[in-house]
């Protein structure tokens, strides 16, 4: 027998190298799962964080929708009751519903990002609130400014804003395609697509300018500034009107020349004078005047201190005639003050609209709406929203809005800040105010 030869049934002998890879194959399997085992929690942790993510931007893209909504609502532009806000290529959905009998509307906001959805509702309820976010707004009719008139406040023109080197302690923005800022000096900046002949404190705005010294930085090229909508609309006026029309004063001709009167709310169907040094007239709700409303020779006209913070319109509005008449003059040292609450103002409101009218139209739009001269001044707001406001010699006046105003002599506009959110002895008022903010599920 050949001693070379393995004996039959005798395994096989590993050698020193397959000894060693056997055990340092259990070792790595047991390794391998090891690690499994242990990157299992932190792949956990990184899915739970990426949702975490994609669930605080869902949150983030519904505040944005709901935020959206509710500034065009509160500033009454338009929007549909469903609506698509896009903000960095994601898109929140929208929807906007109001309750027929509390009058509520809610804003209700999706974000949907990979399958993570958050809603935020945002409840608003009719406030009486009318928001005034500049010294002096202007309509389409422009502003046009002389002799030595300020203003001490911004400026909003849908128009023109023109002047004799006249100073503005705030900004000025003269609004679209054909905005034109000509002869100002301002503190603050001007937007306009046209400045020229004047000095800007800070920064400006604009397509072309030509004379005009710029203190900061110049930025042609500019995107025109969108015109801006009244603070105070026809239809709340009317609904001011109808408060007053609940106590009808028939006795006409109305004068008031001397003592202590306590009028409103209260309508008059005819022209009214107030007039006399010695005349104190106190405004306890709104006062609406079918006719023209004259005040001279130093009457007091004053908000019951009452209505504490709130605020009174004096409206000379006639419906049938908006051409001629429906307009205010104040004379001499005419002086007007609130309740003696901080934030309670006088509004002097005229319907008419004869600043609308073109030549050749009626009059040719040269009937002067408000027509504020002399010493008058206090705390009185002047707005006529289709109207022309004259400021003349040395009135001063709180805040302006007309459709055309012009100042001249020494006439002077101190914007308070109070203003910002006037509110109203009672009715509707023209804010909507968030009365809850929450998320939905």
């Amino acid at each position: 027998m050949n001693k070379g030869n393995k004996q039959s049934g005798q395994a096989p002998r590993l050698s020193s190298g397959q000894a060693v890879i056997i055990p340092v194959t259990v070792l790595m399997l047991i390794a391998l799962s090891l690690i499994a085992r242990a990157t299992r929690p932190v792949k956990t942790e990184a899915e739970l964080a990426r949702g975490l993510l994609s669930s605080k931007q869902a949150g983030a893209l519904a505040d944005a929708g709901s935020e959206d909504v509710t500034y065009r609502v509160k500033r009454a532009k338009q929007y549909n009751t469903t609506e698509y806000v896009l903000l960095n290529n994601l898109i929140a959905t929208t929807t906007v519903s109001t309750d027929l009998i509390t009058g509520v509307k809610t804003i209700l906001a999706l974000g949907n990002i990979d399958s993570r959805i958050r809603q935020k509702a945002i409840n608003l309820v009719k406030g009486d609130q009318v928001e005034f976010n500049y010294g002096m707004q202007v309509g389409a009719g422009g502003l046009s400014m002389a002799n030595t008139s300020s203003v001490a406040g911004n400026i909003y023109s849908n128009g023109s804003a023109t002047g004799d080197g006249n100073t503005i302690t705030g900004s000025v923005v003269s609004a679209g395609p054909t905005g034109l800022i000509d002869n100002l000096r301002t503190s603050g900046d001007m937007y306009a697509h046209t400045i020229s002949n004047s000095t800007v404190g800070r920064d400006a705005y604009y397509q072309n300018i030509s004379n005009t010294f710029v203190a900061r930085t110049a930025y042609p090229g500019s995107l025109d500034k969108a015109t801006a909508t009244m603070p105070i609309s026809d239809a709340q006026i009317a609904e001011w009107e109808a408060i007053a029309a609940t106590n009808p004063i028939l006795t006409c001709p109305y004068s008031i020349s001397s003592g202590t009167v306590i009028l409103g709310p209260a309508k008059i169907a005819c022209d009214v004078e107030i007039s006399g040094n010695s005349t104190r007239v106190t405004l306890a709700g709104m006062v609406w005047v079918t006719g023209k409303i004259t005040f001279k020779n130093s009457p007091t006209i004053s908000v019951d201190s009452a209505l504490g913070s709130n605020s009174v319109a004096i409206i000379a509005d006639n419906p049938l005639n908006r051409n001629t008449s429906s307009n205010i003059e104040i004379q001499n040292s005419t002086t007007f003050t609130g309740s003696g609450t901080p934030g309670s103002f006088i509004f002097l409101i005229s319907g008419n609209t004869n600043a609308e009218s073109p030549p050749p139209g009626p009059m040719g739009g040269g009937v002067v709406a408000i027509n504020l001269q002399n010493s008058a001044n206090g705390a009185v707001i002047l707005y006529s929203n289709h109207g022309k406001i004259s400021i003349a010699n040395s009135a001063q006046v709180k805040a302006v809005v007309g459709y055309k105003v012009a100042m001249a002599n020494t006439a002077q506009l101190i914007y308070n800040d109070g203003l910002e959110s006037a509110l109203f002895d009672t009715g509707p008022g023209g804010s909507w105010n968030v009365s809850s903010w929450k998320e939905t599920q």
